[in-house]
Parts: C-alpha cells; structure tokens; sequence
C-alpha cells in the first residue's frame, strides 16, 4: 500500500496540471516487412485528424536488441481520440494487415509529461534513460537547473521529461529523452556537459537515483494533425 502512495505522490507531486498522457508498446518487426509496416500507418494515421496529439513510430537503434520498433500514442487526457469518422472495417482491417507484419509484441506501459522545451528541428535521433526516481519535487528542481545551465550547449533540442504511471519499463519510474542530429552529436554533447562540471552538479542534486537502462532511437513517423495536413509525416521531430 505505501508503495501505490509513493507512485501517485510522486506523479502528482511532478505535475497536477500535466495534461498530455501517452502509451507506448515495444514490437519486433523483421526489416523487411518496414515498408509495409510502415505504409500501413501512412495510410490509416496520415488520413486521420486527431483531437489531441499525435502517433510516433521509432526505430530502437540501440537497446537490448530484443524488440526493434517503438509505437507511441500520445495527447491531451481530456480529449482523446480521433475526429475523422471511420466505417467499421477500417480500424479493424488496419490492425488485422498491421499485425501480420509484427513477428512478437512487448512489453507496453502509459504515463504522463512532466516537463519538455525545445522542438528538435530535424534532428532523427532520441536517447532515453530509464530511471527509479525517490524524490521527483527535487529531481525536477535539480533538473531544470541543469537545463537552464546549458541551455547554448541544448540550444533548441527536444527534451522531455515523462513519467511512469502503468507498468514503468523494467521498475523505472520516469525517463528523460533528447533529440540530437546523431549518436555521435548525442556523445559530443554529453562530452560538453561533463567537461563544464553541470553533469557531475545534477547527478549530486537530483537525490537518490536508480539509473536502469537507456537506449537510442531513430525517428521514422510523426503522425498528428499539423504534419498529416501537410504530408510532412516522414519528416522527424
């Protein structure tokens, strides 16, 4: 019972007012059903108007090489769903195509945004650290600090703060993704951050903290009513 307590201090002590919820599953698709698989959600999520948010598809690039394809919905808890009405085939036919393309399904888990700034541009990569986070109030304060500190060695990168309120991925609580132009811009950041001391400052004032995994994904869709207007869909972040 004190653990259940813990989690939803922890999550409403982060943000009572986040509104933006996501769910996220873990798929293995053999590369050379992409295409397809991919083609697929074109022409189901690129005709759709959504109500709130948006549809990503990754490509894990780096993790533990169990599942390679990372599918994420995403939008406001207050209204969700999709506008565009469909016939009553169309859904189904979708997911029925779909699956035949997915070798074995993972794992899935749902959470809520904490804190995110920046848009990416056209960066193409993301890391996410997976983390058991004990105190989130100081957490957060530890890391906005360390966000402001660097903020021309981030410029105007994607990063966000999530955290965990079903099935946290291997017992993590949160997570922390950034978007870079590469791995390597990715590494040469992390060089920067721990060669001006900001790094070594955060990880001594963000309390106690379990650092569980990471892994390194590659933008291949983004599906949401801006980009579906637009047909700029395959374009990045």
């Amino acid at each position: 019972m004190k653990k259940v307590i813990f989690l939803v201090t922890a999550v409403c002590s982060f943000s009572l007012s986040a509104q933006t919820i996501f769910n996220i599953r873990n798929y293995d698709v053999p590369q050379k059903n992409w295409n397809t698989f991919l083609e697929l959600h074109d022409n189901y999520f690129g005709d759709i108007e959504f109500k709130s948010g948006g549809v990503v598809i990754d490509w894990i690039r780096i993790g533990d090489g169990e599942f390679n394809i990372r599918v994420g919905r995403y939008g406001d808890m207050n209204n969700w769903g999709i506008k565009t009405d469909m016939s009553e085939y169309e859904g189904p036919n979708f997911w029925t195509r779909r699956n035949l393309e997915i070798e074995d399904s993972g794992p899935s888990y749902a959470g809520t945004s904490v804190y995110r700034q920046g848009e990416g541009g056209k960066h193409n990569t993301q890391q996410r650290w997976f983390l058991k986070v004990q105190d989130p109030a100081k957490f957060l304060a530890a890391f906005k600090a360390f966000l402001k500190e660097n903020k021309k060695v981030f410029g105007d990168r994607w990063i966000s703060l999530v955290a965990y309120t079903i099935a946290g991925p291997k017992g993590a609580t949160h997570s922390v993704a950034m978007s870079g132009e590469s791995w390597m811009e990715l590494e040469q950041v992390r060089a920067k951050v721990f060669a001006n001391g900001s790094a070594e400052k955060f990880l001594n004032a963000r309390g106690s903290v379990e650092d569980v995994y990471s892994v390194m994904h590659r933008r291949m869709r983004h599906y949401n009513n801006e980009r579906n207007r637009a047909k700029t869909y395959k374009e990045m972040w």
